[in-house]
């Protein structure tokens, strides 16, 4: 047993855990570590980034692309509350993390000293582990079960650490390397498998939502749908579960999701909820609807949504089993009509990617952007209306992965997002879709990007405002304020960072921008002047809605004295009947 730092014990642990990088910004109360992982540099990469939150985003990000726990690194006080946001958004998705998080010396502890900040009371509700180190030869131990207990709990460990006790001479000897947690699979019942072939055999209209918790059975959800021809459904953070070419495809459920999407599930007599939580029960169907559940965790079973037969278990397994126990269904008049209406959709769409209009067509730049993805693209997604046209325009398949905030919907997420997909597989295509208004608030680590040597698409859709927020002001009836963003040009930005910028104006300007981004070898910024009255309608305009937007028109008449610019009557006739 040898005498080290507690610093260089911590580093240590993280080597045995194959921790392979680190996101923070040094600093007083944590610069023992950053110096620790500086002598451990061959094998754990310390990435600098501009903002706290950055490094959180990104880690949160890196995790949901590999399953391997993100780490993030600052000091107390100030750096450390700067991490909150990232730490939400791995909490809200379900993924494990790490956080080391400076703290003043114990001698002034309590003291109201400089950046004093009681950080253990501040993450008591993000953290599933959450502890201040008091005893320096307890560092590592406790290293090893935070790391183990995020990876057990899917979410944020937190260890706060005065700065005296990560300069502590200790004993410590360097344990044996580690296995990543796996979660013990619950044995699937025989009766429920049962059960629910039963209520698929006797169904005329079944409805597969399909989740995140199907990420790693693509495959068997294939197979299955076509086994039973049975339509499917995702939620948004599963896009590219299923192939958005595939016939029994219908696209993502909501407010941005397709009309076909929202037409079966009003329709059907079955629903299949498949590793997934899914919150806005207003788009499921009726309660008296039979159901099936599968997930692997049993609290998920009739949370949502009344589970006529729960099946506890892994999503793969029990789709596997499902299709050993159910007859081969070889038509459905129900996923015929499905298919019929969804070919409706996708011709609505492929007119929209055809406009030629300046100012541009946000659509018309996904149909770009499809032109120069890779078969095996990474797509990072920003929360906004850039959300809405990634989401329906974007045709990915299984060798894709498409990144977003999903529960906590966070603006700012894509180029963090695009910084660990680089991180993670610095050979594949990385294309960050963002609006200016998510881009404006963590830009500052393009130059992250630039400074590793990190070669990446970031597409901007600049429309001068905050978009997403002016159409949900107006269908809540509202009249539009406060959403206006002064211009920004952000391709001189990324040629002052050190990257490449292209600003583009005018739709004849669009292909010959995308084609020199994809010969790219540094980090590119394509800042596009998109249309600011591109509406990002819902695929299924609701009542409630279509009241507020009249509302809207209303107030719009009478208090502004003008009238808005509306979508084309046919498109708004097309959402709503």
């Amino acid at each position: 047993m040898s005498k080290m730092k507690a610093s260089t014990a911590l580093v240590n642990v993280l080597k045995n855990w194959d921790i392979d990088h680190v996101y923070g910004i040094p600093g007083d109360s944590i610069d023992t570590v950053v110096d620790a992982l500086r002598k451990e540099q061959d094998t754990i990469k310390f990435i600098h980034v501009r903002h706290e939150e950055v490094a959180t985003l990104a880690a949160s990000s890196y995790t949901k692309l590999t399953g391997k726990i993100g780490v993030a690194l600052a000091i107390g006080g100030p750096g450390a509350i700067h991490m909150l946001n990232g730490m939400y958004d791995a909490k809200m998705d379900n993924v494990p993390m790490l956080v080391l998080a400076g703290q003043v010396p114990t001698s002034v502890a309590n003291t109201k000293y400089f950046q004093e900040v009681d950080l253990p009371t501040l993450f008591t509700d993000v953290a599933v582990f959450n502890k201040q180190i008091e005893d320096a030869e307890t560092l590592p131990d406790i290293v090893d079960v935070a790391i183990r207990t995020a990876y057990e709990k899917k979410g944020v460990a937190v260890l706060t650490i005065p700065n005296d006790i990560l300069l502590t001479e200790i004993n410590h000897t360097v344990a044996a390397k580690q296995e990543v947690f796996q979660q013990v699979k619950p044995e699937i019942s025989t009766e429920s498998i049962a059960q629910a072939a039963e209520l698929i055999k006797s169904a005329k209209n079944p409805v597969i939502l399909a989740g995140v918790g199907t990420k790693h059975a693509k495959e068997a959800l294939v197979q299955f749908s076509e086994h039973t021809k049975t339509p499917v459904i995702i939620s948004l953070p599963a896009k590219g579960i299923m192939p958005d070419d595939h016939p029994n495809f219908l696209g993502n459920l909501g407010k941005i999701g397709t009309k076909p999407a929202y037409e079966a599930m009003q329709d059907a007599d079955l629903l299949l909820m498949i590793g997934n939580d899914y919150p806005y029960t207003d788009y499921l169907p009726q309660e008296s609807v039979k159901s099936i559940q599968i997930d692997i965790d049993p609290a998920k079973i009739g949370h949502r949504f009344p589970a006529t037969v729960g099946i506890v278990g892994d999503a793969k397994e029990a789709l596997t089993a499902l299709i050993e126990a159910t007859d081969y269904i070889a038509t459905r008049a129900f996923l015929e009509a499905s298919q019929e209406n969804m070919a409706n959709w996708w011709k609505w769409l492929r007119e929209d990617e055809a406009k030629t209009t300046t100012p541009i067509a946000p659509e018309a730049v996904m149909a770009q952007v499809q032109k120069i993805a890779d078969k095996d693209t990474i797509f990072s997604i920003d929360v906004g209306t850039s959300t809405v046209w990634s989401t329906r325009y974007l045709h990915l398949g299984h060798h894709n992965d498409f990144l977003i905030s999903a529960w906590l919907g966070t603006m700012g997420c894509a180029l963090p997002g695009a910084i660990a997909a680089k991180q993670a597989f610095p050979d594949r295509q990385v294309i960050a879709i963002t609006g200016d208004g998510g881009f404006s608030m963590v830009m500052q680590d393009f130059v992250t990007a630039v400074g590793y040597k990190m070669p990446m698409i970031v597409i901007v859709l600049n429309n001068k405002e905050l978009s997403f927020i002016k159409y949900e002001q107006q269908s809540a009836g509202e009249l539009n304020y406060a959403i206006d963003l002064p211009d920004i040009n952000y391709a001189q930005f990324a040629e002052s960072c050190g990257g490449l910028g292209f600003r583009v104006e005018t739709f004849d300007e669009l292909e010959s921008a995308f084609k020199a981004a994809r010969n790219a070898s540094l980090p590119v910024i394509i800042d596009i002047a998109v249309d600011s009255n591109a509406a990002p309608l819902p695929g299924k305009i609701v009542m409630d809605e279509a009241l507020g937007y009249t509302k809207f028109e209303i107030r719009s008449i009478t208090e502004d004295h003008r009238f808005s610019k509306m979508p084309p009557l046919k498109t708004i006739i097309r959402r709503f009947f």
